[in-house]
């Protein structure tokens, strides 16, 4: 914004990220002469948890994307197995992609086969995902991006043919508790975002030639692809993914920027769009790059389209405060141990009045967790019974 509004001639976005080699100094019992690992991101999530969510152990990206995977599976109306198959084709695409990308974190092949099936290397974290459908954050990679404005990189004698330019912007946020989310199908505000930076595109005439959309989850992509009305059978990446590529945090989108850049250099298309998010389907953004400048475009702002975002969400449900009631499920996960042993199953339900509440399922209730995790018929919309436990939280059994 600085580079548009006159302020500045030049600008660099960087960020890196080097925890693998911390963990492999813990491992190792080898002491780096550096701070202390800054957990404040976690720390920031379950801030803006609810309390039960906390509890149950559903507050960070790896227990709390399942709840969306399984609420989309249902509402495409397909079952466990073919979302969770859909997931794998859509993640070994990514892997070929990364495959070719010499900065990857994992450059070798993996199949569809290899992805949807559990295995010691594989191992289920929650439910539906394994090991290999989640962002891997343990990684060293780092990358920049260096931007000028137009007449600065004239006067630098930048080749016209190798210069890359900002097309549109957007970004909006969702409620940062998710219990308080309309429902887990779709995201208000990656809807606003999308249709922002695509309609601005169109009214130039042009098309979008290339994507990369944040890929920490299959659930994402899968999001955006309906938000966008566009044939899943392709991986939208040109760089890998969050999990082969690999996922230095946030700062994946700059080396998406970086690999989007070399497309649009070497004439493989001429315009690519740059869909990241954040915490959970909360936070979005969106950007489109060309190789020429359309006319009429004007970056100043800080593109917001919330408001647009605000318009398309329903109405956020009351959190249940009651005990003893019927209600149905909305959508669900189970979490796994290190050894495969089931920690628990949870489920998000709402109770006739419209309430939501998130309720334990018992390591011990067996009929229960196999019900939630049967590949042929997801449990979404079964009737049960939701008490309070002695601790305090809720506890959920199917009606008989």
């Amino acid at each position: 914004m600085r580079i548009a509004e006159g302020l500045s001639e030049t600008a660099i976005i960087c960020g890196a990220e080097a925890s693998y080699a911390r963990y492999h100094a813990e491992r190792t019992g080898v002491n780096l002469p550096w701070p202390p690992a800054d957990n404040s991101w976690y720390d920031l999530l379950a801030r803006h948890s609810h309390p039960h969510a906390v509890a149950l152990g559903v507050a960070q990206p790896s227990t709390v994307y399942p709840f969306f995977e399984n609420a989309l599976q249902a509402a495409l109306g397909q079952t466990p197995s073919e979302g969770r198959r859909r997931s794998a084709e859509l993640w070994s695409e990514y892997a070929e992609i990364a495959l070719q990308n010499p900065c990857s974190w994992i450059r070798r092949p993996v199949s569809a086969d290899e992805i949807a099936s559990t295995s010691v290397a594989n191992r289920m974290i929650a439910w539906p995902y394994p090991k290999l459908m989640m962002a891997n954050p343990t990684v060293n990679q780092g990358a920049a991006v260096l931007i000028t404005s137009l007449a600065r990189a004239r006067q630098l004698g930048v080749p016209a043919k190798r210069m890359v330019f900002f097309w549109s912007g957007a970004s909006a946020v969702d409620p940062r508790d998710y219990l308080l989310r309309d429902q887990f199908v779709r995201s208000p505000a990656m809807e606003a975002v999308l249709n922002e930076c695509t309609r601005a595109v169109e009214s130039a005439g042009q098309k979008i030639g290339a994507m990369e959309l944040y890929s920490c989850f299959p659930c994402v992509p899968k999001m955006v692809q309906q938000a966008l009305h566009f044939a899943d059978q392709h991986a939208p990446s040109v760089t890998g993914g969050l999990t082969f590529f690999g996922a230095p945090l946030n700062n994946y989108m700059t080396h998406a920027a970086c690999e989007m850049v070399r497309r649009l250099r070497d004439g493989s298309v001429d315009s690519g769009l740059l869909y990241g998010q954040g915490e959970f389907v909360t936070k979005h953004h969106a950007l489109v790059l060309g190789t020429k400048s359309p006319p009429d475009f004007e970056l100043c702002g800080d593109h917001s389209v919330q408001a647009d975002a605000d318009a398309r969400r329903g109405p956020s449900p009351g959190l249940y405060i009651g005990a003893g009631d019927s209600a149905k499920i909305e959508t669900h996960t189970v979490l796994f141990e290190r050894d495969q042993s089931v920690r628990h199953g949870i489920v998000i339900v709402r109770v006739q009045s419209g309430e939501r509440a998130i309720a334990r399922i018992s390591k011990e209730s067996q009929a229960a967790l196999d019900l939630l995790t049967s590949p042929d018929e997801s449990p979404i919309g079964k009737l049960g019974q939701i008490q309070r436990a002695s601790d305090g939280l809720y506890e959920w059994s199917f009606a008989r």
